[in-house]
C-alpha cells in the first residue's frame, strides 16, 4: 500500500531534478545538433573554389557564376563511374550551354591528394572528350568543403547543381548516372533523368 504523502514526492523530486540541470538541458539541443549529419549543403550557398588550378578555359568563380546554372561533377582518372557518367556531362554541356548551364568537372587525384602532372590531366581530358572548364583539386580541399566534411562518403566522384543564385538544389552522391538501357543499371538511368529534369527546371526559374 502507497502512502498518500508518497504521490508528491516523483514530481517534487523530477522538479527538483530540472531545476538542478537546467545548464544540462540548456546544451542538449547543440549536442544532438552537432552529432547530426550535415544534408551536404543542399539548400545552402554553394562555397566558393578554392586554390583551384583551371584548364580548358578561364577561372571560375562561384560569385561570378550568379545568373547560371552549374553542374559541378567531381571525377578522376581510372574511375569507371567518371567513364560511364563522362557522356551524360558532354550531352549536357552541348544541350544546355546555350540555355545558361554551364558544366565543370573538377578533377581530384586518387586514392589520396597528391600533386598532379597537368600533361597527365590533359591527356585524361581528351579521353572524356570534355570541353568544358576543368578545375584541379589536388588537395581536396574543395571536395572536402562540399562534400566529405561531414563524414566518410561511398563515393567521391560526387555531382551538385547550382542554382542561378548560387544555392545548391541537388547533389548527386557519386556513382554513376547515363540513359544507356543496361540491365542492372536501372538506378544510373533513373538518376540521370532526374539531373536531366532538374536541369530544365533550374534553366528555367
Amino acid at each position: 500500500m502507497v502512502r498518500l504523502g508518497k504521490k508528491i514526492d516523483l514530481p517534487y523530486k523530477l522538479l527538483l531534478f530540472f531545476f538542478l540541470n537546467k545548464s544540462l538541458f540548456s546544451v542538449l539541443p547543440v549536442f544532438f545538433a552537432s552529432c547530426t549529419p550535415k544534408q551536404n549543403n543542399v539548400g545552402h550557398h554553394a562555397p566558393e573554389f578554392e586554390n583551384i588550378v583551371w584548364l580548358n578555359g578561364p577561372e571560375q568563380k562561384i560569385s561570378n557564376l550568379l545568373g547560371k546554372v552549374v553542374l559541378l561533377r567531381w571525377w578522376t582518372d581510372g574511375c569507371e563511374y567518371c567513364t560511364h557518367s563522362a557522356p551524360s556531362l558532354n550531352d549536357w554541356n552541348i544541350n544546355f550551354r546555350d540555355s545558361g548551364l554551364l558544366v565543370i568537372g573538377m578533377y581530384h587525384p586518387k586514392p589520396a591528394p597528391q600533386d598532379v602532372d597537368l600533361n597527365e590531366i590533359y591527356k585524361f581530358i581528351r579521353d572524356k572528350k570534355f570541353v568544358f572548364p576543368i578545375g584541379i583539386d589536388s588537395d581536396w580541399n574543395n571536395l572536402n568543403n562540399y562534400w566529405l566534411s561531414d563524414g566518410p562518403k561511398s563515393f567521391t566522384s560526387v555531382s551538385f547543381l547550382i542554382d542561378k543564385k548560387g544555392k545548391i538544389r541537388h547533389l548527386h552522391p557519386g556513382g554513376e548516372f547515363h540513359k544507356d538501357t543496361i540491365i542492372g543499371h536501372e538506378k544510373c538511368i533513373s538518376d540521370y533523368w532526374q539531373m536531366d529534369s532538374i536541369i530544365r527546371v533550374l534553366i528555367a526559374e
